[in-house]
């Protein structure tokens, strides 16, 4: 054979030969990975997933459902929604899945009584979940295309609320873990990066032996914010609601400055309170109460009763010693019935000297409020005044002059018995009765000389600047003489007397002179 055809036919076949190796290339790249099954995946009526590692390699129809619905309700790859469903009623899911490789196979049963086993099959480093109902065939449920579609409808108008509900809404399983949660919660929980901050399980924002009341610190743009804790028993665990609580925590919080604020005022107040609720038991008192009765602050800590507190008084000496205890006690009684009428104020004189002024108010829920004033010093002190004026008026007696003081609104508050017995007035028993413009009319009608009460009724105007005293004789229509004088006081009073002219006269009487008139 020729040297030419002998390589023209080596060509021809190294030549197929490098055809046919390309054909078998390209076709071991088109086939998919490591994909060799001896089984079927599963039936339809089953849902199940064939995983490569974290990728999804197969899944059956149910199982394409049930993923679909998956994507539409939370983040992340397929296996990381595929397993945090499941692991939701298959407990231990996780720690099965790490020893899969060991184990080949393993199954599940559902913590919830749902029906349905999960399947755990490794083979070559490819994971099949499947959801194999354990009942019976004839205990599947089937649906209608209109009560499928009124189910979906109703789940995806409750996915709607919650996910726009304003309040933060979550699900624990039965170790308190978080396995559902939505989008408030989640934004609360992750900040702006929700995306990448969550895993699973999901972060728990309350501890299970946190107060019903918590602050959420501020997070991302979101604000702090107090909120009311609610969790409501689950089957699977507990339903957990946090309601805003801004608006009561911020009336709480006025509320107790409020009590500080009255409690450091009834702190100061020199008046001793006790206040007894509608069961008349002591709630509240105030320093100044154990200082004015020395009830001791652990007898008050104990909150007697109405009728113990007046006891333990009498103990103290610090109540009015009755003449028998029968009339005592019905005192009591009164006392009680008095103050629900708002009537009740009485001063009482201790046998220490002191001298309180106790009165008790009724409140509109039946609470009673007891004050204790101690007005030992007012009492001494009017007592001393009484006592000057007492001697003022005893020392003006003694004086033979007549005199009468009026006030600068033109009052008569102040006369002696000479006075007394040289004018008498007319149909009226009070200082009061007369005024100084009424008496300057009836002297100057029962003398000769009218200038005389002129000029001092022009020193009596108010607002005149003091001037000198106005002396001078007042002669009676009857003959008698006085020698009269006024001037003012420092305190702008009017004082006039009225002397016999001669020492040696001795005037009568003057009868129903000054008169008020009508």
């Amino acid at each position: 054979m020729p040297s030419s055809v002998l390589f023209a036919l080596v060509l021809v076949a190294t030549s197929a030969l490098t055809v046919a190796g390309v054909l078998m290339l390209a076709s071991a790249l088109r086939r998919p990975p490591r994909v060799r099954r001896k089984h079927p995946l599963g039936t339809d009526t089953e849902a199940a997933f064939l995983f490569d590692g974290t990728l999804l390699i197969d899944t059956t129809p149910r199982g394409a459902a049930l993923l679909a619905t998956l994507r539409d309700a939370g983040e992340g790859d397929d296996w990381q929604q595929v397993t945090r469903f499941l692991a939701r009623d298959y407990p231990g899911l996780n720690a099965i899945l790490a020893e899969l490789p060991r184990l080949r196979h393993s199954r599940i049963a559902a913590a919830g009584g749902t029906g349905a086993d999960l399947v755990l099959d490794w083979q070559d480093g490819l994971v099949r979940l499947t959801l194999a109902e354990s009942g019976d065939a004839d205990s599947a449920v089937q649906l209608d295309r209109l009560s499928l579609r009124a189910m979906q409808d109703e789940l995806a108008l409750l996915r709607q609320m919650t996910e726009a509900a304003p309040l933060l809404m979550w699900r624990e399983g039965a170790q308190g873990q978080v396995t559902w949660a939505n989008a408030a919660y989640l934004q609360r929980a992750a900040g702006p990066n929700l995306a990448e901050s969550l895993g699973w399980p999901l972060p728990r924002l309350f501890a299970a032996d946190a107060p019903r009341r918590v602050e959420l610190p501020a997070s991302g743009r979101l604000a702090a914010t107090w909120v009311d804790v609610v969790r409501l028993p689950d089957p699977a665990g507990a339903l957990g609601f946090a309601l805003p609580a801004d608006e009561a925590q911020t009336a709480e919080r006025a509320r107790r400055d409020f009590v500080q604020t009255l409690t450091k005022t009834f702190a100061t107040l020199p008046i001793g309170l006790a206040v007894f609720d509608r069961t008349r038991r002591l709630q509240v008192f105030n320093p100044a109460l154990t200082d004015l009765t020395n009830l001791e602050p652990e007898f008050l800590l104990s909150r007697p009763g109405l009728e113990g507190f007046l006891n333990r008084m009498r103990d103290k000496h610090v109540l009015p010693e009755p003449r028998d205890y029968r009339a005592w006690s019905r005192r009591l009684l009164e006392i009680e019935t008095s103050a629900l009428a708002g009537s009740f104020e009485e001063t009482w004189s201790l046998p220490t000297g002191q001298t309180f002024r106790v009165s008790a108010n009724p409140h509109p829920d039946g609470a009673l409020a007891f004050l204790i004033e101690d007005i030992t010093s007012e009492i001494h002190l009017s007592r001393n005044v009484r006592a000057g004026m007492e001697t003022s008026q005893s020392v003006l007696n003694l004086l033979d002059q007549a005199i009468a003081v009026f006030a600068p609104n033109g009052q008569l508050v102040l006369t002696n018995a000479a006075f007394s017995r040289l004018w008498t007035l007319e149909g009226e028993e009070t200082l009061a009765a007369v005024t100084l413009d009424e008496a300057i009319e009836n002297w100057r009608d029962s003398c000769d000389d009218p200038e005389l009460w002129s000029r001092i009724a022009r020193l009596a105007r108010p607002g005149m600047p003091e001037g000198e005293p106005v002396r001078g004789p007042m002669r009676m229509h009857d003959g008698d003489s006085f020698w009269v004088e006024a001037r003012r006081t420092a305190t702008h009073a009017l004082m006039i007397s009225f002397e016999p002219d001669l020492p040696a006269a001795k005037a009568s009487p003057r009868s129903q002179v000054l008169r008020a008139t009508a």
